[in-house]
């Protein structure tokens, strides 16, 4: 799973901003009119990825959104039993419509935001013929 730079460009400088504005979770700032929410269910979000992946198992993005909860939480092992049956049925909607899912644990050195989050990703289904990525400087190449 890959940023375009441009896109990781932007998203670290949203993070330094945030910071530097002392907002200390940006989906904490949801509402049901927030220009990033495109669903709404009793204990979850749907959000648009501001900052969508650009590739995912090797092939174009054509769709990024997350599931998020609406409480600040910081993995699926807190969610009560009404959580896990709403996130379960959210996630069973999407799968049926061609995304994949995937959440970082809470301890992840990866993971950015706190708030639990959970990636639902739809590809184009045509895999890259040649893939490259560099960590530092943050460059990715794919054909």
């Amino acid at each position: 799973m890959y940023r375009t730079r441009k896109t990781e460009k932007r998203y670290a400088l949203q993070r330094k901003q945030a910071k530097a504005a002392g907002i200390r979770c940006d989906f904490c700032e949801f509402t049901s009119t927030h220009p990033q929410v495109k669903e709404e269910f009793s204990h979850f979000w749907v959000a648009r990825n501001n900052f969508p992946y650009s590739v995912w198992d090797g092939c174009d993005v054509a769709d990024h959104v997350m599931i998020v909860p609406k409480r600040h939480i910081e993995g699926v092992h807190v969610f009560t039993a009404a959580e896990r049956q709403e996130f379960i049925n959210i996630i069973a909607a999407y799968e049926v419509r061609g995304y994949s899912f995937y959440a970082r644990p809470p301890k992840s050195t990866q993971k950015s935001v706190a708030h639990q989050h959970t990636h639902l990703i739809k590809n184009y289904g045509v895999p890259k013929k040649v893939q490259l990525s560099v960590e530092k400087p943050y460059i990715m190449i794919a054909k």
